[in-house]
């Protein structure tokens, strides 16, 4: 669709074969001028005039898709659509079309900043993915923490009713008297639920303590610590394709040279690398896989 669209506008502005050339108009944004097009027919039954689209191609050289749909939207005061959609697909993959405020947004955008030191890639599906495991794993450490708590609520009942079962009297005549016990049912089931509810929160400690291996390795003097950080305040990952990762938060000294492979503490074999991209750099090192959370 958008070489249709780009060659149908080049029918209409043949000066633009020149920009597409250039790289200053790419086909997609032609695609989108065709496209904001139909949709200012379809809501406010305007066409787009031809010298209407010229000034917006002038307008839309080399800008980034993102500036290029707001100014499109801004333009030609094209109505939002904030209807959601599910696309499914063959392999159970789902499309998910959501509109959002510009404060939504910005909060969005503000959000998948702090948590960049944690995601390989900074796409908005893997954002959402991450922050919805967040969410699960904090309200089961508090559903885990509220059974414990119960577990200790019932020892605790359970300590107060299994006391020595007092005897009462009954006076049965002037007399004469007769000694009856207390029932004991409910001491024999706060027993019970003691003894279960021990078993219950000795198993969750144990799930819960793990211990940290000591490390070795002398650290890195502060002084170069310090240097690096103030010279190259931002993460130096590439991917495959020579794009630079850029974040500025969760910052960490790595070793281009591992240390345990004979690397040293030299500026040379250092650079500076977000938490995400360091932990991915150790996992590939080490032949692991990436973690889920």
């Amino acid at each position: 669709m958008r070489r249709i669209d780009a060659a149908r506008l080049l029918r209409e502005l043949p000066e633009t074969a020149e920009k597409f050339e250039k790289g200053t108009l790419t086909l997609s944004q032609a695609n989108q001028i065709q496209r904001a097009s139909r949709e200012l027919k379809k809501t406010k039954r305007e066409s787009l005039s031809t010298k209407s689209k010229r000034d917006l191609v002038l307008q839309l050289e080399n800008k980034t898709q993102k500036q290029t749909e707001q100014l499109l939207a801004t333009t030609l005061d094209l109505p939002a659509t904030p209807a959601q959609k599910q696309t499914y697909h063959r392999d159970q993959s789902v499309t998910l079309t959501v509109t959002f405020t510009q404060e939504q947004i910005k909060i969005l955008e503000q959000v998948q900043n702090m948590v960049s030191h944690s995601l390989a890639n900074r796409d908005w599906a893997e954002t959402f993915t991450y922050l919805a495991k967040k969410e699960v794993a904090r309200r089961t450490v508090v559903y885990k923490s509220r059974a414990r708590k119960n577990c200790v609520d019932a020892i605790e009942i359970s300590k107060d009713t299994s006391a020595p079962t007092k005897e009462a009297t009954a006076p049965t005549s002037s007399t004469e008297e007769q000694t009856i016990l207390l029932p004991t049912a409910a001491t024999a089931v706060s027993a019970t639920l003691a003894a279960t509810a021990a078993t219950t929160v000795k198993s969750y400690s144990a799930l819960t303590t793990t211990t940290k291996p000591k490390s070795t390795r002398p650290p890195i003097p502060s002084g170069i610590r310090k240097t690096l950080l103030n010279e190259h305040a931002r993460c130096a990952h590439k991917d495959s394709r020579g794009r630079s990762c850029g974040s500025q938060r969760f910052l960490q000294i790595d070793h281009i040279r591992s240390w345990s492979r004979g690397g040293t503490h030299e500026p040379e074999n250092l650079q500076v690398l977000c938490g995400a991209h360091n932990r991915l750099k150790y996992i590939k090192e080490s032949k692991r896989s990436w973690p889920s959370l």
